[in-house]
């Protein structure tokens, strides 16, 4: 399916390797990279750097999911033999108060002929002050509002360079960081100072609902919600089914989903049993768990609907909390002036004797026979939806009746445009 790779990325994002971890994920491929990689983490400033407490070592860039580093500059383009050799070695200050990385730039980032590009050093440094600074900011992400470069002396290739940087103030969402690049010596050398610059980093409005950034990444504006709609010719939203165990809510959702892209809408299912092979195979059934579980979900359903898919959910989602973090994600992601996504909230109501009696999994069974604990229904409460858009009755109703009524509901709100 074409839209797995996009579950991958989303599980990636959703679940990044821990700064220690990503010390551990690289693995020279050649001699010249064991070399270089061998002589970074021998050097003096990494061993002074790691003697610092307040400093914690990464490498920021094997945060980036793996199917996503061929579409990320400096985390995929530009890295691998004769660019930036191996993924840098980066160590930052708690608070965003400073950074020290460390990376080695090969021939093939040139400009002029043994000169490293310009523009490659600015971009170095815009990522860099900006990593320097994120964790200052309310909620850890920014964009570049300014950059200011003043370059000093030619940056040689085939070569080892520090980047220092220091936030210099924070005022609410702004943060100002100045910075610089320098050779890598000896200890007792002076370095040379290669390029420095000042920047402006401001954090988007919109950030309060961005959960999960990978450290390397600055926001950037795209495309607005109205504008790929536009360009799709569709626009997305969220269905969210939620019901008992046994109340039909994966075959609606199934069918559902079949109607939809026979009528030419991108549509995609996202399933409870089928997530937890994937996305939540770590996730248990406690209260906790279950809680995660939906906010996971919550978050990917609002990335597909953003892309003017229409995300349909089958989740049990037992909890009015945990369905009401995932209608509040969709109605806080305007941007742009964008209206909020639609969140549609479907019950699938059933009378939990007849749930019992369909029991196709056997599960109402060993739950009574104390096998399964936190059951819904059983050993876990459900607690219904007072006011859904929909309700559908699914002991009354045929899986068409069912479909129809979503579809009745989708045409009165006039979301679904004519293919």
């Amino acid at each position: 399916m074409a839209t797995t790779p996009v579950i991958q990325a989303a599980n990636g994002y959703l679940n990044p390797p821990s700064d220690e971890e990503t010390l551990s994920m690289f693995t020279p491929q050649d001699a010249i990279a064991r070399e270089i990689e061998e002589f970074i983490q021998n050097h003096a400033v990494s061993v002074e750097m790691r003697s610092k407490p307040e400093y914690s070592e990464s490498r920021p860039h094997l945060k980036i999911p793996e199917s996503q580093r061929n579409h990320n500059l400096t985390g995929g383009t530009l890295m691998g033999p004769g660019k930036v050799a191996v993924p840098p070695f980066v160590w930052s200050e708690r608070g965003g108060k400073s950074l020290v990385s460390i990376s080695y730039l090969g021939a093939d980032l040139c400009g002029h002929p043994g000169i490293v590009h310009g523009g490659l050093l600015a971009t170095l440094l815009d990522e860099g002050l900006a990593r320097c600074c994120f964790a200052a900011l309310p909620n850890k992400v920014g964009m570049t509002a300014n950059l200011n470069i003043n370059y000093r002396s030619p940056a040689l290739a085939d070569a080892f360079v520090v980047l220092r940087a220091k936030t210099t103030k924070v005022d609410g969402r702004k943060a100002w960081v100045e910075g610089h690049i320098e050779t890598l010596v000896g200890e007792g050398e002076k370095p040379v100072v290669l390029v420095e610059a000042s920047a402006l980093f401001i954090e988007p409005r919109q950030a309060a609902v961005i959960e999960f950034v990978y450290p390397n990444i600055t926001w950037h504006p795209s495309l607005s919600r109205h504008e790929r709609n536009e360009l799709r010719k569709q626009r997305g939203f969220t269905i969210w089914l939620t019901g008992l165990s046994a109340s039909g809510k994966s075959t609606v959702a199934t069918a559902l989903e079949q109607h939809l892209l026979h009528l030419g809408f991108a549509a995609y299912r996202l399933d409870g049993d089928n997530v937890r092979f994937g996305l939540n195979k770590d996730l248990g059934f406690s209260e906790k768990d279950r809680n995660e579980n939906i906010r996971r979900i919550a978050e990917v359903a609002k990335l597909f609907a953003d892309s003017s898919t229409i995300a349909i959910t089958s989740f049990i989602s037992p909890y009015k909390a945990d369905r009401k973090i995932a209608r509040d994600l969709h109605a806080t992601a305007s941007q742009g002036g964008d209206d909020s996504i639609p969140f549609i909230e479907a019950y699938v109501d059933i009378p939990l004797e007849v749930a019992e009696q369909r029991d196709p999994k056997g599960l109402y069974k060993k739950a009574r026979a104390g096998e399964i604990s936190n059951f819904t229904g059983i050993s876990a409460p459900y607690e219904a939806p007072e006011i859904p858009e929909i309700h559908l009755r699914t002991d009354q109703l045929s899986v068409e009746e069912s479909v129809a009524k979503i579809m009745e509901y989708l045409h009165s709100q006039k979301l679904l445009t004519s293919k």
